[in-house]
């Protein structure tokens, strides 16, 4: 899980000391000024990878605590409470407790457009999303909302694949429960961490075809949406 690999972090009591892992003696030996090296961590001069923000160490911070500590909650299901007869989102409901319970994992296309008519897409991981608003992490969708009709579910930058068509922008980000695979002969996939098996976002190759089932889904709202339905191997 992407979670663990964030377990260091439990051992930082504030978001400085979570900059200060990223800092050397050289560096303090050089600049001589330990706030002015942090400044250069955030810009991201000390990592090859993202450094998160305030926020977002907070966020991995109690993603992580979860991994270790797991508490004893209650999923909420969000669509018990009053669901909107969209079509898109009736299809996301039927599928909201088997993806809580790990039963199958959905992957959702979804397309929307700006206000200058600009197309953003993404491919979500569905799961990983309603776990976010469970543990009321911050910048959550607010899924009560969504299911009511009254908040629209929209593409992230975060999500497992992401494109912005304004400035021909596309970013890909691993999950908890997939890892993103470009692959030169079948394009885009998807590898569950679980059961290790490929999603490909091209059901044509018959290699993967059996490892989901593609709905796709009209809604007067959201347009034409796809859902890709993989049911999850246990292990033995």
């Amino acid at each position: 899980m992407e979670a663990r690999r964030d377990l260091f972090l439990l051992n930082c009591d504030t978001y400085n000391d979570y900059l200060d892992t990223f800092i050397t003696e050289n560096d303090i030996r050089f600049v001589r000024n330990i706030g002015q090296v942090r400044r250069f961590v955030t810009l991201g001069y000390r990592s090859t990878g993202d450094i998160y923000t305030p926020q977002q160490f907070k966020d991995r911070q109690a993603l992580a605590r979860e991994v270790l500590w797991p508490q004893k909650r209650s999923w909420i299901l969000y669509s018990q409470f009053k669901l909107s007869k969209d079509p898109f989102l009736r299809a996301l409901a039927a599928r909201e407790k088997p993806n809580a319970q790990k039963i199958i994992s959905t992957i959702i296309f979804l397309q929307t457009q700006t206000k200058p008519g600009f197309q953003v897409s993404s491919y979500i991981d569905y799961s990983d999303r309603l776990r976010q608003s469970n543990l009321e992490l911050s910048n959550c969708d607010n899924w009560r909302g969504i299911f009511r009709g009254k908040v629209m579910l929209k593409p992230r930058r975060t999500d497992l694949s992401f494109y912005d068509e304004h400035n021909s922008n596309s970013s890909y980000t691993d999950s908890d429960n997939y890892v993103v695979v470009n692959d030169v002969k079948h394009g885009l996939m998807f590898m569950h961490k679980g059961d290790h098996k490929m999603i490909c976002v091209d059901t044509s190759h018959k290699e993967y075809k059996e490892n989901c089932i593609r709905t796709v889904v009209f809604s007067k709202v959201y347009g034409y949406t796809a859902l890709y339905d993989h049911v999850v191997r246990k292990k033995s």
